[in-house]
């Protein structure tokens, strides 16, 4: 199973990403945001420092905590915006494979 174990911000919307088999592919986030945008809340992305709070969850995908905003009946709760590591493997340019020891 692909996992990304770290991530990297490489200019607006652009992330490194180091995979689970070394591999390390560079990925366009703009797309996504673009695509996503009508969540409530994605288009914080679009803000440099928002995006820059990317981390790696604990499955290996990429998450931005509590950025999505729901409300039902008077309640308000918040999501993490996540991408799957196999949507980041797939959907990005394949950069360098890393040689560790």
């Amino acid at each position: 199973m692909i996992k990304v174990t770290r991530v990297f911000i490489e200019n607006s919307h652009h992330l490194s990403c180091e995979f689970n088999n070394n591999e390390v592919r560079l990925l366009d986030v703009l797309p996504i945001i673009e695509k996503h945008k009508h969540l409530n809340g994605v288009s914080s992305l679009f803000n440099e420092d928002t995006f820059a709070k990317v981390e790696v969850g604990d499955f290996g995908e990429l998450t931005w905590r509590g950025i999505v905003i729901t409300e039902n009946n008077g309640i308000t709760t918040c999501w993490d915006y996540d991408i799957s590591p196999e949507f980041a493997y797939a959907n990005s340019e394949h950069i360098i494979n890393n040689k560790t020891a």
